[in-house]
């Protein structure tokens, strides 16, 4: 078995945070200065992830980021505006100036690679006011520029909103990439807030 496959398979898995640092590096090369995005901790993490996880990110921000990847492939750039002034609607007017804040920092602290017109496009619109410009849906653009797997984007992802919220590593891969990336859609056992 080649090293790409055996790769694919550790990502897969959710289990080599190493290439979901890497990957989130890669995405944004602004990570150390990234303040809280859409995710806060108040009181417990276990029930602050679970909350945001069931209320944010299953709902709009993840399917957010997959319909523009798959957007970056087919080259739509004026769908990608679309579906950023969709997740603009979907987020609560606090959040949306917060992930437009950090999008638009991204994506205007960065040129473009030369060749790669859906960024350059992208980039255009939303500096013309066209599109808000949100966190997520300029990293799942930056993830089909890098061509990093679903899994990753979405790993890389959580580890933005992970360390904009002020969590360490540990909670970060317990609650965030062990979490919500490793049971897309079920609860962990041990995100359940205990009731008294």
């Amino acid at each position: 078995m080649n090293q790409a496959a055996i790769q694919q398979e550790q990502v897969e898995s959710g289990s080599d945070l190493g290439v979901i640092v890497r990957a989130a590096e890669l995405s944004n090369p602004f990570l150390d200065a990234l303040g809280e995005v859409t995710l806060s901790l108040r009181g417990a993490v276990a029930a602050s992830v679970l909350n945001w996880n069931a209320s944010l990110y299953a709902k709009a921000i993840r399917s957010a980021m997959i319909d523009v990847r798959r957007e970056y492939s087919l080259g739509g750039n004026l769908e990608v505006a679309v579906i950023d002034c969709r997740l603009e609607s979907l987020l609560p007017k606090h959040l949306a100036l917060q992930s437009r804040t950090a999008g638009k920092r991204l994506v205007c602290g960065l040129l473009p690679p030369r060749g790669d017109r859906m960024l350059e496009r992208y980039r255009a619109t939303v500096l013309s006011g066209d599109a808000p410009g949100h966190l997520a849906v300029v990293h799942a653009l930056r993830s089909g520029l890098f061509s990093l797997p679903p899994r990753v984007m979405e790993g890389a992802y959580l580890l933005q909103e992970g360390t904009g919220a002020g969590m360490d590593g540990r909670d970060i891969s317990r609650f965030l990439i062990g979490g919500v990336l490793g049971h897309e859609g079920r609860v962990p056992v041990d995100v359940v807030p205990m009731v008294s």
